[in-house]
């Protein structure tokens, strides 16, 4: 019972590697069987398709997901700004980690995963970003003066944009240092404090230029 155990996992772990990878059509079961260097019957004796065998894999991904964010939220030793600072770190990162050929893939082929996938990423991730933000407003750490509609989709296509293989094969960066940088604008902007003063002294006076 264990050994199955392990080599389901083993599954699980090398075709989500060679799925995000590649994308969910070009990926074949006797590829992800050699991977492994398992035989095609062992690998149809726990999954007997490749669409079951996506559908737990991201179903296992959801769950790890619910699991993480509860198990920061209960973190007595950060305060709300660092727990939310890791919760977008890490929603970030497991958005861009899907962003590629294999969530392209699956809208094509599988829409239906997909529209699951997109269900989720809105209850979950979203929902919670979006009702942490809504606090922080509360608690006087956001400004009210921020749509917070708006942020969310700033935050969320920033990362969809950016964190994707063309984008960051025109970019010298690997996709942490990518998201690293979107959450450091995120959170402080772009404009140093000098530069913020010019700027709002510029909205103030409305000559068309900043002084």
């Amino acid at each position: 019972m264990y050994e199955d155990k392990e080599i389901k996992e083993r599954i699980l772990a090398k075709s989500e590697e060679m799925f995000t990878q590649f994308g969910y059509s070009k990926v074949k079961m006797e590829e992800i069987a050699a991977g492994l260097g398992i035989s095609k019957k062992t690998l149809y004796k726990f999954f007997p398709s490749k669409e079951s065998l996506v559908r737990e894999m991201l179903d296992s991904r959801r769950c790890d997901v619910e699991n993480h964010i509860s198990e920061l939220w209960s973190e007595t030793d950060l305060d709300f700004v660092g727990k939310l600072k890791k919760l977008m770190d890490y929603i970030g990162k497991q958005t861009s980690k899907f962003n590629g050929p294999l969530l392209q893939d699956l809208q094509k082929n599988i829409p239906e995963i997909f529209a699951e996938i997109h269900k989720f990423r809105k209850e979950k991730s979203w929902k919670k970003v979006s009702d942490l933000i809504e606090e922080g407003i509360e608690k006087g750490i956001f400004r009210k003066d921020i749509n917070q509609p708006l942020a969310m989709l700033m935050y969320f296509n920033s990362i969809n944009s950016v964190i994707n293989p063309e984008s960051l094969s025109q970019l010298p960066f690997t996709a942490n240092q990518a998201f690293e940088t979107i959450i450091k604008i995120m959170f402080e902007g772009i404009l140093t404090e000098e530069g913020r003063a010019k700027y709002l002294s510029h909205g103030r006076n409305g000559n068309g230029s900043i002084q």
